[in-house]
Order: C-alpha cells, then sequence, then structure tokens
C-alpha cells in the first residue's frame, strides 16, 4: 500500500505548472528584480544574485549566448535550464521577453529531482511514518502535547505536557548533566521546541559516556503544525576531553595544535555531530608584536584567549594552532547561534586589548564553515573556513564570514582571477600605467583651473576604487570635494578637525583604519562621525611643506562595506597626496 501511494504522488509533483516565480535579469545574468515566491525557492532575502551560480555551467554559458543574441521580432522564448537553489537540481523553462533593457524570466514548469522529492517526503506528514525505518526514538509535539514513542513499534513511552517531557527525558536516556555542555543543550532544546524552532541539532552525553543526538523538524497542514524530533542513540564510547587536558598550550591555557585538530576530527569525521568551525586569527599581530614588543604580545594571546574561552564556554572547545591563530569548534549549527558566538569574541577582543593597552587596537577576523552543511569531513571545513577568514581580511578585518556559497564562491572566483593576473604580470603592468597616467595628470595640474584638479581626483578616486576624496587647505576649509556620486558633496569632517581629532594619527601625519568599526569601543564620537557618513575604511593624510607646517589635509573615503587596503595602496595615497599638495 506504501509503495502505491508513492507511485501515485510521483507523476503529479514530477511536473507541475507554476506562473508565480518570476525574475527580471540583465545580460550577464545579474538579478535586477523578481516576486517574493524566487526569494522562497532560492530561499534569499535579496536580489544580490548572480543567476549563473545557481544554473549548471554549460546552462548559465548559453543563457548569457542567447540573451546576447535575442530575438525582439518574437514574443517570447523558452529556455530549458538545471538550477540548483539548494543541494538538489531541479529542471525548469524558462519563458523569457524583452524587459525595457533587460529581460524577464518566468520559470513555467519544474522536474524535482528524486533526491529532492526524497528531502520534501521527510519533512512532510509521512515524517512519523517513515521514522519506524529506524533503531531509535521520536516525539512529536503540536503545542500542548509531546509524545515519546519507540519507532521500532511506536511504542508510547511517555506523553504530556512539555514540563512533563523535560522532567522525564533526562532519566530515562541518563544525561549526563555535569559533563560537556548537556545542560546547556537540553535547556535550549526545550525552549526551541516551545517556540516551533526547526531543523536543529542537539548533543547530549550520556552517564556511559555515549552520545544521544536530537534532530527536530516542523511539519505542518493548512490547520496545524507539528515538531517531530528524531532521537538518535550512539553505539561508541565518547572519549572524554578531559583525556586531552595534558595537551593544553603552554601560554592560553587553550588545546594545543594536535589536541584541538584530533578533537575536531573525531566530532566531524567518526561521530558526525553536527557543528560550525570557526578559524581566528588577530589582525596586523606581527605590527602589534613590533611596535609594542613581544612582551605585551604573550599578554595579547593571553587575552584574547581568555576573550575566545567566555564567548564559547557550554559551546563548544578552543584551541590554538599557530602564532595568532585559534580554532573554535562549536556545537552550533544556527546562524543566529554562530552570530552571537562571533560578535561576542569581536567585541570582547576590541575591548579587553584597548583595556590592557589603551594605545593599542588590536581586533581579529574570523572564518566559519559549518558541517554537515557545507562540508563533510574536517579537511573540506577547514578549508571552507580558512577561506572565509581571507575574505574577512579582505573585507577591512574586525569581522567574520559565515559561508555562504552562493555569496563567497564569487569572491574567491574573482580573488583567483586576479592572483592569475599577478602570476603572469599582467596586474602589474596595468597598475604601473594606470599610476603612471595619474602622475602625469598630477603634472598637468593648472592652479587657476579647478577642474583639472577635480579630474585627478575622480581618476584616483577610480583606480583606488573607492567612494570620495575630500582636501581642505592649511586652515581645514573644504578646498575639493569629489565623489563617485556626483550629488554627494557633503563635507564631514570640518566642525571635528581639532587636536583630539588628529590624536590618532601616527608620528608620519596620517592614519589608515581598514574598518571603522574599530573605533565603536574606544571613541564614541569619531565612531559617530564614521557609522553617520557611511565611511567604512579611510586613509588620511596631514601634507607639510618643506617649513613643517601643515599645507593640506587629504581623506580617502570608502563607503560601505569594508575593505583592507594593501601596503601598497597606502603609500601611494600618501604619495599622491604629497603631489597633489605640491601643485595646489
Amino acid at each position: 500500500m506504501f509503495a502505491k501511494v508513492w507511485e501515485k504522488k510521483l507523476d503529479p509533483i514530477n511536473k507541475r505548472r507554476i506562473s508565480d516565480i518570476n525574475f527580471i535579469i540583465d545580460k550577464d545574468l545579474n538579478v535586477k528584480d523578481g516576486n517574493r515566491s524566487f526569494l522562497n525557492l532560492l530561499q534569499k532575502t535579496d536580489f544580490d544574485l548572480n543567476i549563473s551560480y545557481i544554473l549548471e555551467d554549460s546552462d548559465a554559458k548559453n543563457l548569457k549566448f542567447y540573451l546576447e543574441n535575442f530575438d525582439d521580432k518574437a514574443p517570447q522564448h523558452n529556455f530549458i535550464a538545471n538550477i540548483r537553489p539548494h543541494e538538489n537540481y531541479i529542471s525548469c523553462i524558462f519563458t523569457i521577453s524583452r524587459y525595457d533593457e533587460n529581460f524577464k524570466v518566468v520559470i513555467e514548469e519544474l522536474s524535482y529531482s528524486r533526491s529532492l522529492l526524497d528531502k520534501a517526503l521527510l519533512e512532510s506528514r509521512e515524517f512519523t511514518a517513515l521514522l519506524q525505518n529506524f533503531d531509535a526514538y521520536y516525539f512529536t509535539y503540536d503545542g500542548k502535547k509531546i509524545i515519546l514513542k519507540n519507532t521500532k513499534d511506536m511504542t508510547i513511552l511517555a506523553s504530556g505536557t512539555l514540563e512533563n517531557f523535560k522532567n522525564f527525558f533526562p532519566q530515562h536516556f541518563k544525561l549526563n548533566f555535569t559533563h560537556d555542555d548537556s545542560r546547556t543543550q537540553f535547556d535550549l532544546m526545550i525552549d526551541d521546541i516551545e517556540k516551533f524552532v526547526s531543523n536543529k541539532y542537539y548533543s547530549f552525553l550520556q552517564s556511559n559516556k555515549k552520545r544521544l543526538t536530537v534532530h527536530t523538524l516542523k511539519t505542518s497542514t493548512r490547520n496545524s503544525a507539528l515538531i517531530v524530533g528524531n532521537i538518535q542513540l550512539s553505539h561508541k564510547t565518547e572519549v572524554q576531553a578531559n583525556l586531552y587536558n595534558g595537551q593544553k598550550d603552554g601560554l592560553t591555557s587553550l588545546y594545543n595544535k594536535k589536541a584541538i585538530t584530533e578533537l575536531a576530527i573525531k566530532k566531524i569525521n567518526e561521530d558526525k555531530s553536527p557543528c560550525s568551525l570557526i578559524i581566528i586569527d588577530i589582525d596586523k599581530f606581527k605590527e602589534c608584536n613590533d611596535t609594542y614588543g613581544h612582551i605585551f604580545g604573550d599578554r595579547v594571546l593571553v587575552a584574547v584567549a581568555t576573550c575566545i574561552q567566555d564567548a564559547v564556554k557550554g559551546s563548544g572547545m578552543a584551541g590554538r594552532i599557530g602564532g595568532d591563530e585559534f580554532l573554535v569548534i562549536l556545537d552550533r549549527t544556527s546562524e543566529d547561534d554562530i552570530r552571537n558566538v562571533a560578535r561576542n569574541i569581536r567585541t570582547a577582543i576590541l575591548w579587553n586589548i584597548t583595556n590592557v593597552e589603551p594605545g593599542s587596537i588590536v581586533t581579529c577576523s574570523m572564518g566559519i564553515a559549518k558541517f554537515p552543511e557545507q562540508a563533510k569531513n574536517y579537511n573540506d571545513l577547514f578549508v571552507l573556513a580558512d577561506k572565509c577568514l581571507y575574505i574577512a581580511k579582505y573585507r577591512g578585518r574586525n569581522c567574520y564570514i559565515i559561508y555562504k556559497p552562493e555569496i563567497h564562491d564569487k569572491i574567491l572566483f574573482e580573488n583567483k582571477q586576479i592572483d592569475d593576473r599577478v602570476a603572469s604580470g599582467q596586474y602589474f603592468h596595468e597598475n604601473v600605467v594606470s599610476e603612471l597616467t595619474i602622475l602625469d595628470s598630477i603634472e598637468k595640474i593648472k592652479k587657476d583651473k579647478p577642474r583639472t584638479v577635480e579630474k585627478v581626483l575622480k581618476e584616483i578616486i577610480d583606480y583606488l576604487k573607492i567612494s570620495k576624496i575630500t582636501v581642505y587647505d592649511e586652515n581645514f576649509e573644504a578646498a575639493y570635494i569629489v565623489s563617485k556620486n556626483k550629488d554627494d558633496n557633503k563635507e564631514v569632517r570640518s566642525s571635528q578637525l581639532n587636536s583630539n581629532y588628529f590624536s590618532y594619527f601616527n608620528e608620519f601625519g596620517f592614519l589608515h583604519f581598514d574598518n571603522t568599526n574599530v573605533l565603536g569601543s574606544i571613541d564614541g564620537k569619531l565612531y559617530n562621525l564614521y557609522n553617520e557618513n557611511n565611511i567604512a575604511s579611510t586613509i588620511e593624510v596631514l601634507s607639510r611643506g618643506k617649513d613643517g607646517k601643515i599645507k593640506s589635509f587629504i581623506c580617502y573615503d570608502l563607503y560601505r562595506p569594508a575593505r583592507a587596503f594593501k601596503n601598497e595602496t597606502v603609500t601611494l595615497a600618501i604619495v599622491l597626496a604629497n603631489l597633489i599638495t605640491r601643485k595646489i
């Protein structure tokens, strides 16, 4: 009977006409707009997307060629493509028509892959019947009553209120609340069940040193909703983390590289326990050592370790895997939970280190990836987290990046293209040509023609890929304001330019912030100035004449999101500021 129902359902689901999913794209496959059904299909909240990232490579290439050679005489065209909104491929027909300068695409028909059908079925009302295939337990909660059953024979082990379940569950499964974070996990599970939070994993240690895992899913009809929890019992004895207590890092007292790596490999490769991997790197730690000395550097490492330990306490383990690099195994896969931990680490480091040495600004960058959602083993997960750390550094440091393939694969691809251009010499050749052009333009500046100055500043903005340049004279009055946006001619600093403002400048007369968020816990007034004007990264230069007197003050601003300026970019910005000062 079960098989017949399956066969009967397959055909109508396999193909169904849906005319409410549509979106607008340009010739380069960038999504410009769409409806809510399109966002729901991709599980996204905005249209910042290139459609090629959910298409097979051949389909993306063909679709781009198709649009470039679009026949405007025909009212509409059909194009068959395979899209991958999640982990599964869906065959569909795009009905394409001209929409001003772009194209409107309506998804007319879907053909679901078998894997997507399996996933949909598991999350449907038949879930409780499918659970009979597991040698485990499950429970259901409808908002009033929670029922615990054995999946072998569907025997009801307990039935009652959530409070009854809270008392029965730990006793029946002999949970060990004195070890690890089992108590925290259990309280979180009860709270999430009550709030109907779905698709989460919880892990508990039993008194027999074995693991118990609960995975929850929500299924619903038009009139009611149900939380279903699948309970799996491990047949292996848990390796106690305290076996590694002798393998601690001598300076920070966190696990050393060998211990934290072995614990991570066991948790991921052997136990298959859902978790998140966080790689943490202290920003510009070498500069910190060079400026304040290695004794201070050791104090920074100890303070950072304390901040990490406090943030992950009860929800994971942490170790030091390099000089200024740390690894966290977090027993959380919910993005909200991950963000809370990462945010606590980031802000705690900024606050604590500043208190240790008020003149210093020490921050950290983090790369994060989730298991098993994004990788199938420890090595692959580490690679993803490490790539996200690289992106965090590029984005201005003092931030964290949680891996999202639809966003970060594109960034990694673009960075690979730059690396290829560097290897071939093309990158440096292009930069030399551009810089010589700018220097030649500066030489041609005429004092009586402000437009020549504005032209040069516009060239600098395009080359440095920044948002705005403001040039102040020796009286700190704005002489030139040039922006990518022609209407953005607002002067933002004049009222703030006093001795306190310049207290953050170094002895060589310039200031460089890759991410102005670092000021959030240091200087509220200056932080507000940048934040209110959307300035995420900045290079500011005081240029002096031969007599040592200040002749100009030039600010190079980048709006959000932040980006880390390379050393050669900072050097060029300072050189250009001084050359422009001499000419004007």
